[in-house]
């Protein structure tokens, strides 16, 4: 059906998405619209791999727009990027999406799903009680609840834990009910995505260089910046791996060699749970029908 409209690169963390996005771009007279929901947020940046804009070739929209405390939905991000490919289309310039942030990117694509508001009152009570109980508690609770999305989440997945349990508490539902829609015949936009993969062993020794690479950049000062802006990384979003663990070392309450190790290995995990979510995404006929398409490249570079 024509000419691609939109150019979407996802991956785990690790896999080249910045770099291969930029080339794509570089290539096609695209620009770049970030897809990773921890760079939304001022000063996290060497923590979360965050493109110099100033440095790179290639313009990048919805970077540096929130504060940190500050929630950036996947609804709040599809509206933003529909705006700015609305420009796009305008001014003939091709949108490149980039991010490993799955539920932003389908959010985009496929439309969102019909879940409640957002309570307040009731997301901070349940923030506290999982870092009163832990998110083993909570996830056993959710289980209960509804095993069908306990099995989909992680113990360690305060994020998620939080607003499932919320979305209970606000509707009565369960998550995944809610979440049941059948998924689009086609996608919103005519799309061509990217899903950068690699060898599972050589992508964990990239995660190791990776974080290795964020601590000698100066990562470890970069916490020390935002604590003494009053920043505490409880109250940040989606809990950004690393910061709290770096935070510790700054409370003389671990070593630095413990917390790059407990890093690297969040990352990691982090990484899988990435392929999982994509591989299920590009499994839905919506990615290859009415002129979208899928290439799976490797990122072994």
């Amino acid at each position: 059906m024509g000419e691609i409209e939109l150019i979407v690169v996802v991956g785990p963390t690790g896999a080249g998405k910045s770099r291969f996005a930029e080339q794509l771009a570089l290539e096609r007279g695209g620009e770049i619209i970030n897809a990773d929901s921890q760079q939304f947020y001022r000063g996290l940046d060497i923590g979360t791999g965050k493109t110099d804009s100033l440095q790179s070739h290639v313009k990048h929209w919805l970077l540096d727009v929130c504060e940190p405390g500050e929630y950036m939905t996947a609804t709040r991000f599809a509206a933003q990027a529909d705006q700015i490919i609305s420009q796009f289309k305008v001014e003939t310039k091709l949108p490149v999406i980039a991010g490993g942030t799955g539920l932003y990117i389908r959010a985009l694509l496929e439309g969102l799903d019909d879940l409640p508001s957002r309570d307040p009152i009731v997301r901070d009570r349940l923030q506290r009680e999982w870092e009163e109980q832990g998110g083993i508690e909570l996830h056993r609770r959710l289980a209960t609840l509804d095993p069908v999305s306990a099995a989909r989440i992680h113990p360690n997945d305060p994020s998620r834990l939080v607003r499932y349990l919320e979305i209970y508490e606000v509707s009565g539902q369960v998550p995944s009910s809610l979440q049941a829609r059948k998924r689009p015949e086609r996608l919103r936009y005519q799309t061509h995505l990217y899903y950068l993969q690699d060898d599972r062993e050589r992508l964990r020794a990239k995660i190791a260089d990776r974080v290795r690479a964020m601590l000698a950049a100066g990562w470890l000062e970069e916490t020390r910046r935002l604590a003494e802006q009053g920043i505490d990384w409880r109250e940040i979003p989606n809990k950004p791996i690393g910061y709290a663990e770096l935070a510790e070392v700054l409370r003389g309450k671990s070593s630095l060699e413990a917390a790059e190790a407990k890093i690297v290995q969040k990352t990691q995990q982090y990484a899988k749970r990435q392929n999982t979510f994509f591989r299920g995404l590009i499994q839905v006929p919506a990615y290859s029908a009415s002129g979208s398409k899928v290439s799976i490249v490797s990122s072994a570079y």
